[in-house]
This record gives C-alpha cells, structure tokens and sequence, in this order.
C-alpha cells in the first residue's frame, strides 16, 4: 500500500562564533533551522472548515516546562529562517491545521507528528519527523455488477464513540473517503432490490484478528453481486474479510436474480373482533399469472398448517388483490401470506402477522346488580332528609370509583328540590333472565316532568331547574356490530310539554341509541354545555341527540339509534336490535356512549307519568357485516 505523509526535515546548527564584540547572550544560544516537506493534497471540501487544508502543518516548539516557546499556522512562515532557542530540551509538535481530528467527515485526513530535540552550546543538531495519518480510513466501493442487481444501496458508517456523526456512502453518488476517530465502527448496509424491498444487515467494522482499531488503519467495503447468481437480496450477504497491511478489505457478496422474478407483498392490516380485510400487491412480474389461482394463505401464529382463501383482482389495480376473511376468534394473533401455485410456477409473499380485537361485553348488561347509596339530601330551607340512590353497579366497583352505568337518580334524590327516595331508574323483579332487570318510570318531579335515564357516564350536577351537566361516554375499544336486548314499555299520551315540536295528542315513546367516538362528551341544559376533549362544542341538551346521531361529526366513529317503529309499548319481553353504521370500515373508538330513556323527549321535559320502561339482557353483537355510511 502506498502510505501518504509529511516529513520536517529540522535542521539545528549551533551558529559559529564569528565575532569577540558579539553579546554574551547570543554566544550562549543555538539556533533552530525549519524545513518542512509535503506531499501534494487535494484541498477538500469538509464541514469542519472551508479553508481546512491537511497539507498546511502547525508547528509548536514546547520547551521541557511544557511552555510554547515558539509557533505558527503554516511552517511556510518560518522556512528559511534561523530560530535562535536557549539550550535545553525541546519537543518540537507538527499537525494538520485547524482540526483536532476528533470529528467524522469525508475527505478529512488528519495528520500529526513529533520529536524531541537537544539544543546544545556549539554544537550542531539534526531531528526529522514524520507526520502520519492520525484517524482511521474507511472507503466504499460498489461494483458494476451490484450496480445492476439493485435500485438503491446506502452503506452507513457509525462511530462507537459518542456524539461522532454517522457517514453514509450512498450508491450512484461520489464516493469520497470518509475519516473517523480511532475507536470502534459499525457499518449498516441497506439494498432496496427491484421489487422494491428494502433489506438491512450491520456488521462490526474490525481487524481479522481481533486487535483494537489503530490510527493509519484503512478498512475498505466492497460490494458485488455472487458470480452464480440465485433469488433475492432477501438475506444477509456473505462476508469476507483479508489484510494488506494497513488495509483491511471487507467483501460483501450478494446473492440476487440476474432478471427480475414474480414477487408479492401483504400490507399490516387493521383487524376486527372476528374478521379482517386482506390486501395483497404482485410487486414484480415476469410472466402472466392465471387470476382464479392466486389465493391468501392464513393461520393463528401458534398453529403450523396454512389454510386457504380465494383473492380478488381489484377492478381499478391489476396488481393489488382481496379478500375478507371471516370466522376469526377474537383477541388472537394470525398471520397471512399471498400465494400463487401453478404447477412449477410457486410464488409466496413474506407472512405479516395481525391481532384481531376483543369482543368486549357490556358491563352488568343483564342488570343483576345494584348498589344503594344511603345519604342525607337536603331539601333546602333546612330540611334535611334521608335518602337512598340507586346504581347499576357492583358495590366493590362503586367504591373503587369505576361507574359504567349511570341514571338520572342522583338528580332526584339529592339537593334542593329532590323528592327524598324518588329513584325514577331502579332494579325490578319483573326480568327477562336471571333475578333483576331496570325499570325506568318517567313522573312528575316537583316543579317539572323527569323521564327515567339509563346510561354509560356519570351524573355530574344539577344546573338548577333546567337540567344536569352529565359525562357521557366510557372507554372503549372494541368495534360491535349491533346492540341488542329485550324490553317491556307501557305508555299514554304525553301530559307534560315544554317541546313545540310535540303535542300532547301524541302517544310518548322510549328511545335507545348508541354511538362510538373519539373522545367523551359532557352535556347539559346550560348554554356551552358541550365539550369534547376540553372543546367547547356550543348548544344546549335539546341539540344533544342530533349532535350523537350526525355521522359528518369527525369524532364520531360509529352509531345507531332505535327506530320511533320500534319503541311502542310491548306487553310481553319484546327483542330488539339497534345496526351500527360506521363512518369506514378504518377508524376505531375511544369511548362508547349508549342511552336509554323512558320518555324518548325527556330532556325536552315533554312526556307521559305514565311510561313505564324495562330493560334486560343487553349485549352487544360482533358481526362480520358492518354496516357503512354510503
């Protein structure tokens, strides 16, 4: 290898008496001759300094107290001319200036060197020293062949030292050599084949034999493509590694297909509770494929046998196929494939692994358990009674502080006003299934009509007489199809109106919906009582069914309501079925908010005493036949 360095050839001559009148100082010193000689250097182009050129060398003379007795920027400065020095010890130092070499950057060589020097009274000395490279060398080369067989390659250097910058050594650009301070390297080579895949592999940059990284040290990358050929640039490369002197060659050899080959990819996909869209891409192609042949190959990741299923050709893209693939268990991790057998002609994409979503169930859907909470209400003036709240909820999760189910009792028999024990929503024996159902009674309370509310929130507080702030929504992440339940509801004509849209001819209703959305929801009877993520959403509690049911809102994912048809009164247990309708078959929910009512107008304060409404046995339903808005 040919080695590139500096030599300063000093030239130190006591100088010769020539005169008895010359002062007694200068007889006692010596003097210093400087003469440097470089090799020709490009001057680079670098990060570090524009005006950095590793060919001009610093000189400092350093005496043997380590004082700089003399320096300068560019020895050029002091060629030819005598430095007179006081006898002694003296280091003389030389190095690239105007870098400390201590950065990582192409075409950024840093050279340095030393010797010590005697200075003696009459006599003549003579030192040289020889400037070497000071960093370590790393060089990338691609060769034509690899050139070829790939589209992209990008090779990324990485210092083990910290806060030194990565190089990268893209292919089809000037490959310059990059420098790095002496410590350990990591290269990451990444290849993009002509199926448009990319591939990574990283390898400790290092000596054959083990020993450390040393300054002068060369290590150069090469990459080629296997003489034989074969399929991929799927795998790692194989490597070899050899020594020339202060070289060390590293060869990396890839193994791809000479001409392009039939290639497939699968897409991450966005599973439900029980079934999931397959999509898949012929990313390259060198012969025609039969269609009605190319399937999706799927299984739970545990199991070992792949099952098949039919792909379709989109209508707009040759290239892209799918499928829906149902009867999935929920919560569970599968993983698919694209595939195309035809006699000789096997072609299979990569797995991609995917987990379908819980089918979570309602909490106490069945309403077997209630929770009394015994307290004080005020009925103001003084009066002070006692009084119990009803809640649809284990005692322990009430006191833990989780509520799903929430009503409209604590409106009713807390603070001023409150009838004391009036519970509008409360257990009932008259069930479906099991021991207990809800009964919810619309009545008159004090001042104004009260419809019986059932619903996933929290009561929040009285507004006075005109309503309650409530906090709607609890979180949510599953994606039902339908809810489901059964219902009893005996009713009359509405005696109570506030609503000019509702006459009292006009026989009252229950109502049901459900909706999921991005985020919870607190409403009330008060002016900006909405809000939505701590988003003012401006209205009052009579706009609140329109906000939940329009499907233009960006938060709303999904939702359904129960058709007026449906909420007449029913002697008998009477099923029900509320359909989603989701906004895409993408987006996923925050927060579920369903609500039942005995009055379906009962935050209009319009409805009848006398509907009476039972619920049981809600749960909902995970289809595989969402309903989408068109």
């Amino acid at each position: 290898m040919k080695h590139i360095y500096y030599t300063i050839a000093l030239l130190l001559t006591s100088l010769l008496v020539i005169s008895c009148q010359q002062d007694d100082e200068l007889s006692e010193a010596g003097y210093l001759r400087l003469e440097v000689g470089t090799n020709a250097y490009v001057k680079p182009s670098t990060r570090i300094s524009e005006d950095y050129n590793p060919k001009q060398i610093a000189v400092q003379i350093v005496d043997a107290t380590g004082s700089v007795v003399k320096s300068t920027d560019d020895w050029e400065t002091l060629k030819g001319k005598q430095i007179r020095l006081t006898p002694g010890v003296y280091t003389v130092k030389a190095s690239s200036n105007g870098f400390d070499g201590n950065e990582s950057g192409f075409d950024i060589p840093y050279y340095t060197g030393s010797q010590e020097v005697t200075i003696e009274k009459g006599k003549e000395a003579t030192a040289s020293i020889t400037c070497t490279l000071a960093n370590v060398k790393v060089t990338v080369n691609y060769d034509q062949t690899f050139k070829d067989a790939f589209t992209a390659a990008v090779t990324t250097v990485t210092s083990g030292i910290e806060n030194i910058a990565s190089l990268q050594y893209e292919m089809g650009k000037e490959l310059k050599p990059g420098y790095f301070p002496v410590g350990k390297l990591e290269a990451t080579i990444s290849v993009t084949n002509k199926a448009n895949q990319l591939h990574q592999a990283t390898y400790s940059i290092q000596h054959a034999d083990g020993s450390a990284i040393a300054a002068r040290d060369h290590f150069i990358l090469n990459f080629k493509v296997a003489e034989s050929g074969g399929v991929g640039g799927d795998g790692e490369p194989g490597v070899d590694v050899t020594v020339d002197g202060s070289e060390v060659i590293y060869t990396f050899t890839f193994n791809v297909a000479t001409e392009a080959t039939t290639q497939f990819e699968v897409q991450e996909i966005s599973a439900w509770s029980n079934f999931a869209y397959l999509v898949g891409n012929i990313t390259a192609q060198d012969q025609e494929l039969d269609a009605s042949l190319m399937k999706f190959e799927y299984k739970e990741k545990s199991a070992t046998e792949w099952n098949a299923l039919t792909a379709t050709v989109t209508s707009d893209n040759s290239t892209e196929y799918t499928a829906k693939l149902t009867g999935l268990t929920p919560n569970t991790i599968y993983e698919y494939r694209m595939a195309y057998r035809n006699g000789s002609d096997e072609f299979v994409s990569e797995a991609v692994s995917f987990t379908t979503e819980a089918a979570t169930t309602l909490y106490n859907g069945g309403f077997e358990d209630w929770y009394g909470v015994y307290h004080a209400a005020d009925l103001g003036s003084g009066q002070l009674a006692a009084a119990t709240t009803q809640y649809p909820i284990l005692e322990t999760d009430y006191n833990a502080g989780y509520r799903f189910w929430d009503t409209s009792n604590p409106g009713t028999t807390t603070g001023a006003g409150s009838i004391v024990g009036a519970n509008p929503t409360q257990k009932s024996t008259n069930k479906k299934s099991g021991t207990y159902s809800a009964e919810l009674k619309s009545d008159y309370q004090t001042i104004k009509f009260a419809a019986a509310s059932l619903y996933a929130g929290e009561f929040g507080e009285l507004v006075g007489t005109d309503g309650a702030k409530i906090n709607f929504g609890r979180p949510f992440i599953s994606r039902p199809t339908q809810m489901t339940g059964y219902y009893k509801y005996s009713t009359s004509t509405i005696n109570y109106r506030q609503n000019e849209k509702v006459t009292e001819s006009n026989l009252d209703l229950w109502s049901a919906y459900i909706v999921l959305v991005n985020g919870s929801l607190i409403a009330g009877n008060t002016e900006n009582a909405y809000t939505l993520n701590n988003t003012d959403m401006s209205g009052t509690s009579k706009d609140f069914n329109a906000l939940l049911n329009d499907a233009n809102d960006s938060w709303v994912v999904a939702y359904g309501a129960l058709d007026d048809s449906k909420c007449v009164p029913a002697s008998e247990w009477t099923e029900f079925t509320v359909d989603l309708t989701y906004k895409n078959l993408t987006a996923k929910p925050t927060h579920i908010i369903i609500v039942f009512s005995s009055s379906k107008y009962g935050d209009y304060f319009t409805g009848s005493t006398s509907s009476l409404l039972y619920l049981d046995d809600i749960e909902l339903v995970y289809g595989d036949e969402p309903k989408v808005v068109e």
